[in-house]
C-alpha cells in the first residue's frame, strides 16, 4: 500500500477539534491542491470562500481551525462573458450537475491535501440546516447563479474518534458491467453487515439499545430521514 492510499484509507470525520492552527502556508497548499482536480472545460464553476472567523467556526464547523465553504457558482463566466461583450446564460440543468461535480471534486481534493499535511476534516451541511437566506447574508453571497453547495471544516483533533467508521464495497455498490438489484439473501446480508461491529458501518450497538433499536437500519429509516420540505 503506497502513501497515497494509505492517506486515502485512514481518512475520518473529526467533530472535536483542537485550538491548533493551521499555517498560511499549509491552507494555501490545500487550496492549491483543490483548485487542481478534474472539471469540465477549463471552467471550474465554484467559488471558495475561506472562514476564519472563530464565531462561525463555531456555529458552523464544529469549531474547526479554518473552514471552506464550496460554491457551485457560475458568477465568474457570466461577468467575464459581459466583460468581453458576451451573452452567457447557464440556465441548463446539464450545466448545473457538471458544475456540481466540478465543485464536490474539488471539495474532495482538498480533504485528501489536508490530510496529507496531517490535518483532518469533516463535511457537514450545518450550511444547508440554516436559514439560507441569513447564510447568503453572512457569506456577501450573490443572490443568484451561486449556491453553497459544502462545507469543509479543517483542524487538528483535540481526541481520536472511538472507531473510524467503515464503507460498504460489495454487490449493491460495486456492479460489474451492468446494474443488478440485490436479491433477498443479499439484502439480509446487508442488514447483518450493518450490524456487524467489527465492520463499524452503523453505530455502536450500545447507542441503539439506548435508543430502543436492535438494528441500526431500523433506525436509520425511522429516525434519521431529513423531514421531506
Amino acid at each position: 500500500m503506497n502513501e497515497t492510499i494509505k492517506i486515502i484509507q485512514n481518512m475520518r470525520t473529526i467533530r472535536k477539534f483542537s485550538d491548533k492552527k493551521i499555517s498560511k502556508k499549509d491552507l494555501e497548499l490545500i487550496i492549491n491542491s483543490s483548485v487542481r482536480a478534474a472539471n469540465s472545460s477549463r471552467r471550474q464553476n465554484y467559488s471558495i470562500i475561506v472562514v476564519d472567523e472563530k464565531e462561525t467556526l463555531d456555529q458552523l464547523f464544529y469549531g474547526s481551525n479554518k473552514g471552506l465553504v464550496f460554491c457551485l457558482d457560475f458568477n465568474r463566466l457570466i461577468d467575464t462573458a459581459k466583460h468581453l461583450g458576451y451573452d452567457y446564460d447557464p440556465k441548463d440543468i446539464r450545466l448545473f450537475i457538471i458544475g456540481s461535480i466540478d465543485t464536490i471534486l474539488a471539495a474532495q481534493t482538498a480533504t485528501i491535501a489536508a490530510k496529507s499535511l496531517g490535518i483532518d476534516s469533516i463535511f457537514t451541511n450545518s450550511i444547508h440546516r440554516a436559514k439560507i437566506e441569513d447564510v447568503y447574508k453572512h457569506f456577501n453571497l450573490p443572490e443568484q447563479y451561486c449556491f453553497p453547495l459544502i462545507a469543509l471544516g479543517l483542524g487538528y483533533p483535540e481526541e481520536e474518534p472511538k472507531w473510524k467508521m467503515g464503507r460498504l464495497s460489495g454487490p449493491g455498490l460495486v456492479h460489474d458491467n451492468k446494474y443488478q438489484r440485490l436479491t433477498s439473501e443479499e439484502l439480509d446480508q446487508l442488514v447483518k453487515d450493518y450490524d456487524d461491529q467489527d465492520l463499524k458501518l452503523g453505530v455502536p450497538a450500545e447507542s441503539l439499545a439506548e435508543q430502543g433499536f436492535e438494528r441500526y437500519l431500523d433506525w436509520f429509516f425511522k429516525i434519521s430521514q431529513i423531514p421531506s420540505r
